[in-house]
Parts: structure tokens; sequence; C-alpha cells
């Protein structure tokens, strides 16, 4: 049976392009330490400019999509998850190393790293959705972050599993596990702006980090608060599905 990632190259193989897997995404992340590139923002694909209409200066009245040609964009999302297969690869190993020997210590620039790496997986899915979704995307690529499950991926790989590390490191890893938690929440937010294909996804990831982020919270105002927050994203989720019991239970027990 072909790798997940191979049946990938092959599906955009079908778009007439052939890169190597080893883009220069790849190679900038293999130089990185930890995996970790150096991302103030997400890197731009197929970036939109937004034009000003000169009779009302500073006024932007449409976002311009940069011409790119299908080639172009076929191989930029090779490219990225390229990368992105490498670092969610080292964040399973990784991940599950730590859930292995959960008494292990971890000083500062260890846990530094193990966010530096999750971050990472994050902006490259973020890349991922914002270039498979850009408005020059075909059908077929526009279909490959649910062919490829890509973000169940996210929240499994890139979220879940090192919060479920965080968690049992408790207390030592309380401030990096809120650090995690806003992190994750930030981007999930985001996404729920930018890519609303996947809104039931993203509504009920942020739930669930609200209710990780209300856990691990001492204060009993705050607790509340984001009790309610939590709660807030769950019954938007079960307006929109109301016969999914996940969600009722998740409300229970907040």
């Amino acid at each position: 049976m072909p790798s997940r990632s191979n049946t990938f190259q092959e599906d955009l193989s079908n778009h007439g392009v052939t890169v190597n897997k080893a883009s220069a995404l790849a190679k900038e992340i293999a130089r990185e330490p930890n995996g970790a590139r150096t991302l103030g923002h997400p890197r731009p694909t197929g970036v939109l400019t937004l034009a000003e209409k000169a009779k009302y200066p500073g006024l932007i009245l449409q976002p311009d999509s940069s011409p790119i040609s299908e080639e172009q964009l076929t191989t930029e999302i090779k490219g990225i998850y390229a990368g992105l297969v490498m670092v969610e690869a080292k964040c399973i190993n990784i991940d599950a190393a730590q859930a292995a020997d959960p008494s292990s210590k971890l000083d500062t620039s260890q846990w530094q790293a193990l966010i530096a790496l999750h971050r990472t997986l994050l902006y490259e899915h973020h890349d991922f959705l914002m270039a498979t979704q850009h408005p020059s995307a075909t059908p077929a690529l526009r279909a490959l972050p649910t062919k490829y499950a890509m973000p169940a991926r996210m929240w499994k790989h890139a979220i879940h599993a090192f919060l479920e590390v965080l968690r049992h490191r408790r207390p030592d890893s309380q401030d990096y596990m809120i650090s995690f938690i806003y992190l994750a929440y930030q981007m999930m937010a985001l996404l729920y702006e930018t890519v609303p294909v996947f809104l039931d996804t993203w509504i009920e990831c942020l739930g669930d980090l609200a209710r990780y982020r209300m856990a691990v919270e001492e204060e009993r105002e705050a607790h509340a608060q984001w009790g309610s927050v939590a709660a807030s994203w769950y019954i938007k989720a079960s307006d929109r599905h109301p016969q999914v019991g996940r969600l009722y239970h998740h409300l229970a027990i907040l």
C-alpha cells in the first residue's frame, strides 16, 4: 500500500506537475532546529493584495487575488505538504515518546522547542488550507484537505496529543500549557474566519480548547468565564447539528 504522502504526490502529479518532495520548504524546515521555522506570521500562499479605490483613498473595497497559475499553485501545495508531513512525523514521534514517560522532567529550553515544533505544524496546516482554498484552486485541489483529513490531523497531531503531554506534567507544565492553548485558540479563531468550509470542525475545536483552558484555571472567576466560552461554542455547534449527541455531552460536563 502506498504511503499517505506518496498518494498525495500522485494526486498532485495528476495535475501535470512533478516536483521533488524535498522542496525548498522542506529543506528550510530541515535546517531549523527542532523543525521550527522562524515565522512571525503564516507564510503567504498566493497572497491576497487589497486594492484601494482612487476616489476613496484608504478605503478597501474588494480583495484582489494575485495572479497564479494552476501549475504554480499545485507546486506550492505540493511543497507545503512535503514540509507538513515532515514536521507532523516529528510531532507524532516526540509526543509518543513523552507520553510513554510522563515522569521525565523537561527544562525550559525543551518545552520551548516542543512548543515551537507544534507551532510550526499549525502554521503548515494554515498554509496548506489557504493554498488549497485559493480562488484559483480547482475543485480537485479544494478537495484535498477533506480527502487527506487535514483538519482532523491538525487537531490530533498539532494540538491534542501535545496538550495531553502538557496536562500529564502539570503543575510543572502549567505556564507552557496555558501559552500553547492561547496559541492554538488563536489559530482556530483565524481558520474560523478564513476557511469556512470546515466551520463545524473549527467551532468544536474552539470549544475543546476553551474547556482545556477552563480545566487548568485556578482562579474561580476566570474558570467560570472560560466555561462560558466553551459552552457558547458547543451551543453554536449543537444549533448547527442538533442530532450530534457528543456536543450535549460536552455541555453536560462543563
